[in-house]
């Protein structure tokens, strides 16, 4: 069972995180190009503890949770694809809404305990054998179970990384 504290995001996201610990309070908070490293950040942690929400809830009702189509895993691939291209989609609101102030540590902590709270989630799909049914449902791909959810995770933070990485450029 694959799990998400001890995958290949993990240890990215740890990586990054080290990476970034080195630069100031002010370039960690800089606006001018739209939201701040610290709001990125928070943003994919955001992201990922909702999800968790929602399938938490989503699976107390397994009867209404359908198969995933051939249809989603294209969208899937097309999201990623047009993403990759530069096109820029406006965050759900409920995913941008930010503290006044977003401490790196706190952020740091907090996400590992979300992964590890996502690690028994990923437990209990197996459990109940619904890892490859849609009980996850993405705002532009629809429905998605586990293996689609956790690539979008994937996706999202690498997404969000190359954005800082092209903000710290210009710091």
């Amino acid at each position: 069972m694959r799990k998400l504290s001890d995958s290949k995001l993990e240890i990215d996201r740890l990586a990054y995180f080290k990476l970034i610990s080195k630069l100031s309070l002010a370039e960690l908070n800089n606006k001018s190009h739209g939201w701040s490293i610290l709001q990125h950040l928070y943003h994919c942690w955001l992201v990922e503890s909702l999800a968790k929400q929602y399938i938490t809830k989503k699976i107390l009702y397994p009867e209404s949770i359908n198969n995933v189509s051939v249809v989603t895993y294209f969208r899937s691939f097309l999201i990623q694809f047009i993403w990759k291209l530069g096109y820029k989609a406006k965050a759900p609101k409920i995913t941008a809404n930010f503290p006044e102030d977003i401490d790196l540590n706190k952020l740091n902590s907090d996400w590992v305990e979300s992964r590890e709270s996502f690690d028994e989630l990923i437990s209990k799909l197996h459990e109940l054998k619904l890892e490859n049914k849609g009980f996850y449902r993405h705002p532009f791909i629809g429905r998605i179970n586990l293996r689609l959810t956790l690539s979008f995770f994937n996706f999202h933070f690498n997404h969000h990384r190359s954005l800082i990485e092209k903000m710290i450029s210009k710091l």
